[in-house]
């Protein structure tokens, strides 16, 4: 085995210990217990990705010029520094640091961490395996999601200083299975760049690989709704009077559900095709979100959404990876993360304020009506930008059989 294609290999140890993160279940309930409501919890989150939308590009720069593994190490440490801030806080001010260096460390393993697993498939020219191998490494994130989810939230019982000092740890350990990456070669950087000259290429790459952006606003409007009812859905549960070991529970069967989705996406995407997945990511979310609203088992239909939500992150993925080139993929990615940010500073706070006002059900009834017309404005657009590339390529062939 080449030392490159054990990435793939030191890819699932990296993401089953990454993703163990043991506070993702309470973090919201541990900001009620000291004192925070959800109007501030949702200017928090804003923080966050408001810090995601300003250092985007930044450390895009760190990928593309020093490194996708140098990227993803310092990710590691920019996330058990969070952790460790975080269990230090005790006002809005020091939450607000610890969600920066939070949203750092997302910045920074955003477009690194799926770019050295797709070049270094490519370097071993295996990139039409991507979509397997991101399955795998999904169910690898799901399934110590899961662990993570259930005994959180069961630490969380005891005390929740366990459980922000326990995910440091981990971090820790993150970081140390990070430093055994291999840089791929195929995605040759140039180290004589500026900050500012790499700022001037990333605009010019954007607009250039313009005809991805429907690709990315398709998942990411949809990761905007997912993430924003997932996250207020501990709040929602805790009020209807679960505890917090059962909101664990309920999230990780959640992640269970997304992690056996993700392993299928490849044979669901066989079965239906591009168009056939656009359709059904374009109009089943908005129906799961407004069923969300109305019925009485709202823990069942999370759990269905996070299916679709691992079906559509390794399969919209897939889409825009065979879209884009090596050198610009860590800054297209990048910028794809940066669209959801953008959307989050604006939209979290306000389903916080709707949420406190109106309660949960008319913002879960909110939320399913935006994503029915943002899905079908998004599909449409998708199928007809489908339709051309399918006529371009007609017309290759007719020109290459002329010639």
């Amino acid at each position: 085995m080449s030392r490159i294609y054990k990435n793939i290999k030191r890819e699932y140890l990296f993401q089953l210990v990454k993703s163990s993160s043991l506070s993702e279940a309470v973090w919201m309930l541990f900001l009620t217990a000291r004192g925070m409501n959800l109007i501030q919890i949702g200017l928090l989150e804003s923080i966050f990705h408001i810090t995601g939308m300003l250092m985007e590009v930044p450390t895009g720069f760190i990928a593309d010029r020093y490194g996708r593994k140098t990227s993803r190490i310092i990710a590691c440490a920019m996330a058990m520094a969070s952790s460790i801030v975080l269990l230090g806080s005790r006002g809005f001010w020091g939450f607000a640091l610890g969600f920066v260096l939070s949203s750092l460390s997302f910045n920074l393993e955003s477009g690194a961490g799926d770019a050295l697993v797709y070049d270094s498939l490519k370097e071993c020219g295996k990139e039409q395996a991507f979509m397997k191998v991101k399955g795998r490494s999904n169910l690898c994130y799901q399934l110590a999601h899961i662990l993570a989810l259930a005994l959180g939230g069961t630490l969380a019982q005891i005390s929740y200083e366990l459980v922000y000092g326990l995910t440091a740890v981990i971090h820790l350990s993150a970081l140390i299975i990070a430093l055994g990456f291999e840089e791929p070669r195929v995605a040759q950087r140039n180290k004589e760049l500026s900050l500012f000259q790499h700022m001037g290429e990333s605009m010019r790459a954007i607009w250039k690989y313009r005809l991805i952006l429907p690709f990315m606003l398709h998942l990411e409007v949809f990761s905007l709704f997912y993430n924003t009812v997932y996250f207020y859905f501990q709040t929602f549960m805790k009020g209807s009077g679960y505890q917090e070991y059962q909101i664990g529970i309920i999230l990780a069967l959640a992640s269970a559900l997304g992690g056996l989705f993700s392993v299928l996406a490849y044979k669901v995407e066989g079965l239906l095709g591009e168009k056939g997945m656009i359709l059904l990511t374009g109009l089943l979310p908005g129906i799961l979100f407004v069923a969300l609203s109305i019925a009485r088992v709202e823990p069942y239909v999370l759990m269905l959404i996070s299916g679709l939500e691992g079906l559509m992150f390794v399969v919209l993925g897939d889409y825009i990876h065979k879209r884009i080139p090596s050198e610009h993929r860590a800054l297209l990615l990048s910028f794809e993360s940066m669209l959801f940010s953008t959307m989050m500073i604006v939209f979290f706070p306000i389903i916080g304020g709707v949420s406190q006002y109106f309660g949960f059900k008319r913002a879960f009834a909110l939320i399913g009506g935006l994503s029915l017309v943002s899905g079908s404005i998004t599909a449409a657009i998708l199928l007809r930008t489908l339709n051309k590339e399918t006529q371009n390529v007609d017309a290759q062939k007719h020109e290459a059989i002329e010639a």
